[in-house]
């Protein structure tokens, strides 16, 4: 495979052919495009769908190319965790790349000039990538484990170069991208947002809403989502178990100056403490998922009764559709006790299977 001599400086020697070259000895090198009125394939922003094309529309010189995946990093605001992916989460991806022999659709990204191709690490890159990052990491993958393409070489990363994105293209361009992805958690979103409400629209809330053509109230409830504390968080499986509907039932209690509020407070951050401790000591039962954890904090917000309250939660059990909890198992004083939430969207057998489980392991155990 030929190798691109005239692509760009600083990165001809790592660059492979674009993949419209012709193959063999006498193939015309690589040379610049003409800018292309193209800056997404034709593709309307697919967040609004009837509306006006995304703003981040225009003129722009973009290429597709074939690199290894090396010279490559994620944007640091890019909306997806990238050191979260792993071989699980990218599935998908693997088997897709397996199929085809390659990667069909190629992520966007920006060159990287001068100081800003260092990572701080003693590392450097050419490209960054603004979208794509789990493309990129299967690529890596496959590499790692010595797969090969089509044509028996090394997968190659297959990305479009985009020299003209500013900061809130990219942002834009990223957020267009991955609205719609489900794999990427209210959390990870949220942090995003921050950043770019601070960064790149002054503060301005109702400027971002209209720049993204997203419901400012919506907005602002994933924004606040960032409020939360750091030892809740971690009191969390992983950020990516966080939900924007966990924090609408704490939110308002960190908010508040009323005293009963903040004494209520005070029993979410201890408990989310001794979450936090049992799973970094391994002691104890914890919550495996978001729904639970979310369940513990929230239970903690009631009021303890005169004399202690010695009401403990044994397990939180959610709704295979909705993620839900459809069933709390508390222990009290005077036996066991279980909380059915009408809205958790659990058939009647899921329910009754539940409950059934739950006796076997908890009444007649003598939990």
């Amino acid at each position: 495979m030929a190798k691109n001599r005239n692509l760009m400086s600083g990165i001809a020697d790592r660059v492979i052919k674009s993949p419209d070259e012709p193959a063999g000895e006498n193939a015309n090198p690589v040379r610049r495009p003409e800018p292309l009125a193209a800056n997404l394939g034709g593709v309307t922003n697919p967040r609004a769908p009837g509306q006006p094309d995304s703003k981040i529309q225009r003129t722009a010189i973009q290429r597709h190319i074939l690199v290894d995946p090396a010279i490559c990093r994620p944007w640091s605001h890019h909306n997806r965790a990238y050191e979260l992916l792993n071989e699980d989460r990218c599935a998908d991806l693997i088997a897709g790349f397996r199929t085809l022999g390659r990667q069909q659709r190629p992520a966007i990204v920006r060159p990287l000039i001068g100081d800003a191709r260092s990572d701080g690490l003693g590392g450097e890159h050419d490209f960054e990538i603004i979208s794509g990052a789990r493309r990129h990491w299967t690529v890596s993958w496959l590499r790692a484990h010595n797969e090969v393409n089509t044509e028996s070489e090394p997968f190659l990363f297959l990305l479009v170069v985009r020299d003209d994105l500013s900061d809130a293209d990219a942002f834009e361009l990223s957020d267009a991208e991955n609205r719609g992805q489900k794999d990427i958690s209210d959390y990870e979103r949220a942090k995003e947002y921050r950043w770019a409400l601070e960064n790149l629209y002054e503060g301005n809330t109702s400027r971002m809403a209209d720049a993204i053509q997203m419901d400012r109230s919506h907005l602002t409830r994933l924004v606040a989502l960032t409020e939360m504390p750091d030892i809740v968080v971690r009191a969390y499986p992983s950020i990516l178990d966080i939900r924007l509907h966990h924090w609408r039932e704490l939110g308002p209690f960190f908010s508040s100056k009323e005293k009963a509020k903040q004494e209520a407070v005070e029993r979410v951050l201890a408990c989310a403490k001794s979450i936090v401790h049992a799973r970094e000591s391994h002691s104890g039962k914890v919550p495996t998922d978001g729904a639970q954890t979310a369940a513990l904090l929230v239970a903690s917000l009631n009021k303890k009764t005169r004399g202690g309250d010695r009401t403990q939660i044994l397990e939180t059990v959610t709704a295979k559709s909705t993620g839900k909890v459809m069933l709390t198992i508390k222990r009290t004083t005077r036996g066991m006790t279980f909380d059915l939430p009408r809205s958790s969207g659990a058939t009647k057998d899921e329910v009754v299977d539940a409950l059934r489980r739950a006796i076997d392991e908890h009444l007649e155990a003598g939990e």
